[in-house]
């Protein structure tokens, strides 16, 4: 069995009762509870979880939904569980599993070979040679997680989505997180949620994000960056980034597709953009060397003589 994931200074003492429990291999979980009394008779008892400190009483089923975050059942699971550390039990949990089925098919006597296949097939009406569960399918719980493999891919067949987004790590941090927490009746935000309330508060904490960049321009200076470029529409856009000695900012993209790119319309938007970093804060702006572009700098210069 894995060494514990927890140190001996992590675990209060264990009563005798439990003590005797501890020496089942096969019941390695309950060293990270303390059994406070007997509850009822039997083996159900007021456990004290000795991670988290919840009491609940239970039994040994319960304390193994506990401590493995087992999503479903009455029992919350244990907020002070790290995921390192969930995967340390699930190990010690799994192996303890193997050990009892290897217990139980070590003292089976089966029939003979002819015999229990035709026991099988006429009882059940499956070949027992193309049944594929197992102890490990079971323990993994692995139908489970091929029919949650199939709805995401078909959300990324249905609607067309780019394979490379399931390299998003907020893609997967989504499902760990889902996978890891005890969310009884959750459902996923609509459409309405998604493109109001959540778009706006995503907006405030990026602009939070943002703002130890800004407060740095007027101390070391920024270079406004501005290039022309064409999106997967085919548009024609212009962008425009803010350069600090600490990071760059995107500040803004025009789309010009069915305007005339002179260099009036090239400076209108230099001066946006300087007006909304602040004139005092911009060094130099740094394009291409096109002709209107050239003219635009001229016109820049002009109203803003501190900026090259």
């Amino acid at each position: 069995m894995s060494s514990p994931p927890f140190s001996r200074a992590e675990m209060s003492a264990s009563s005798p009762s439990q003590a005797k429990e501890q020496d089942d291999d096969t019941k390695p979980l309950w060293t990270y509870v303390t059994k406070i009394k007997s509850v009822g008779g039997g083996e159900n008892y007021e456990i004290k979880c000795n991670i988290c400190d919840v009491t609940f009483n239970e039994f040994y089923t319960r304390v193994r939904t506990h401590l493995l975050k087992i999503i479903g059942k009455r029992v919350r699971g244990c907020q002070k569980i790290t995921n390192a550390k969930l995967i340390d039990l699930k190990k010690i949990d799994n192996e303890a599993t193997l050990r009892v089925e290897k217990s139980k098919t070590k003292f089976v006597s089966l029939p003979p070979v002819s015999t229990q296949h035709q026991m099988d097939t006429n009882t059940l009406g499956v070949d027992p040679k193309k049944r594929k569960t197992s102890t490990v399918e079971s323990t993994f719980n692995l139908q489970a997680r091929e029919t949650l493999d199939h709805e995401i891919a078909r959300m990324f067949y249905s609607l067309g989505l780019p394979f490379h987004l399931a390299r998003n790590p907020h893609y997967r941090k989504t499902f760990a997180y889902a996978a890891n927490n005890y969310i009884s009746g959750y459902q996923p935000p609509g459409y309405n949620k998604l493109r109001t309330t959540l778009l706006q508060n995503e907006k405030r904490h990026v602009e939070n994000l943002l703002q130890p960049i800004k407060n740095a321009w007027s101390q070391k200076g920024v270079s406004i960056v501005s290039d022309g470029w064409s999106d997967p529409q085919r548009r024609s856009l212009i962008n425009f980034m803010a350069i600090t000695e600490s990071e760059p900012m995107f500040v803004k993209a025009i789309d010009c597709s069915n305007e005339i790119k002179d260099n009036d319309f090239i400076a209108k938007h230099m001066k946006e953009v300087i007006m909304e970093v602040g004139p005092s804060n911009i060094v130099q702006i740094v394009t291409d060397n096109a002709v209107v572009c050239k003219a635009a700098g001229l016109i820049i210069e002009a109203q803003f003589p501190s900026i090259y």
